[in-house]
């Protein structure tokens, strides 16, 4: 009879295994890994969370598969028990070393073998270092309003590891409503300016935040006589507002030039914080300057193109001649990008006329007549109708 329940006890335990196998291939197929090797030396490369299981635990391992992917405890421990999908283990190559590997959980599940013990069986997978998510634009449309109006808010944003990303919004006065990247807030009743953050975190905790600046006002400025006259010749939209919406633009600059920094310092401060433009390596940016030697076969130092869509800029591209001897480059560089960045912010330098060397090769000042334009074009909101 001893003997008979003995046996019993094994087929239990073979079974049990052979049931967690199948569960797990059912789930999805077992891959063989090569992780990398950590020492527990070196705490900078180990996540701070990480789990290493203490002797007691070990002792339980009953089964663990060929690529270690499938760990079985025969009984359960006080730190098993705490034990949850997403945790980080650090598992020894053998027992005395110093060195092991990083494996998070997957799956993990309990079955009971006997009366008095219940296994664990624990799905992992080789931890891979988490990067965390990016936020490209926060835009607020509109970002100039009046008391109780409403903006429709969108947080850009992407992660390499296409990990399942959560947005959190806080504002500094105002209602939000909604959730996730696409958003609504209602103008307070007290007209000032207000913050609206958004965190966008990663389901491993990486995180990035940015915020952007709302004007509430009881009305909308009275533009003076010259300011609307100045819109109307020199804006892209004639009697309409066509600008960038609110919030920080992306700028990727294909020609390395030196002093671009100072070029979109200058255009920020001019434009007040409403927009602000900054670099960026992304190549998909959504202002682009690139050369273009193109631009040679018809005499043309550099050309603008601009998109926009419901009265708002969304795209925009500065196509440079990169033949210096007929642009007068270097000497004449900084002019050159300062005065083309100009249809960037919103001042057509266009209309129709092709603008001559001599009309920017002098243009190291953003002159007042641009300053007084840019100024009024972003205290309104998009499509405003004069």
């Amino acid at each position: 009879m001893m003997k008979h329940k003995k046996y019993n006890k094994y087929f239990k335990v073979v079974f049990f295994i052979l049931w967690a196998t199948f569960i797990i291939l059912f789930f999805g197929a077992i891959n063989i890994f090569a992780s990398e090797i950590f020492s527990i030396a070196d705490q900078n490369s180990i996540p701070k969370d990480t789990i290493f299981l203490d002797e007691q635990s070990l002792g339980e391992i009953i089964f663990a598969s060929s690529d270690q992917s499938i760990l079985v405890f025969k009984n359960s421990t006080p730190q098993l028990e705490r034990l949850h999908p997403g945790d980080i283990l650090f598992l020894r190559i053998n027992e005395d070393s110093r060195y092991g590997n990083l494996y998070q959980i997957k799956h993990l599940m309990k079955d009971r073998l006997n009366r008095d013990s219940e296994g664990i069986i624990i799905e992992i997978i080789p931890w891979v270092r988490n990067h965390p998510p990016s936020i490209s634009g926060l835009i607020a449309r509109p970002s100039t309003l009046e008391i109780g109006q409403q903006s429709d808010l969108t947080c850009y944003a992407a992660d390499e590891d296409k990990d399942e990303l959560f947005y959190s919004w806080i504002s500094t006065g105002g209602t939000l409503s909604g959730n996730g990247a696409n958003i609504s807030w209602i103008a307070p009743h007290q007209s000032g300016n207000y913050i609206i953050n958004c965190e966008v975190t990663d389901s491993r905790g990486g995180k990035d935040i940015r915020a952007v600046q709302l004007w509430v006002a009881e009305e909308f400025p009275q533009l003076t006589y010259e300011e609307k006259e100045l819109i109307q010749k020199y804006g892209w939209g004639n009697s309409r507002v066509i600008r960038w919406p609110d919030g920080y633009i992306e700028v990727y600059d294909a020609t390395n030039f030196s002093r671009i920094q100072e070029v979109l310092d200058r255009w920020n401060e001019i434009i007040g914080g409403k927009v602000v433009f900054y670099l960026s390596n992304d190549p998909q940016s959504p202002v682009r300057l690139t050369y273009n030697p193109e631009l040679s076969q018809e005499n043309l130092c550099y050309h603008i193109d601009t998109h926009w869509s419901n009265y708002q800029l969304y795209a925009a591209e500065i196509k440079i001649n990169p033949d210096a001897s007929s642009c007068g480059y270097p000497q004449n560089s900084f002019a050159l990008y300062l005065h083309s960045f100009s249809g960037i912010a919103g001042f057509d330098v266009w209309k129709g006329t092709t603008i001559d060397r001599e009309d920017w090769q002098g243009f190291n000042l953003i002159p007042e007549i641009m300053q007084t334009m840019i100024r009024a074009l972003y205290q309104l909101p998009s499509g405003y109708n004069f």
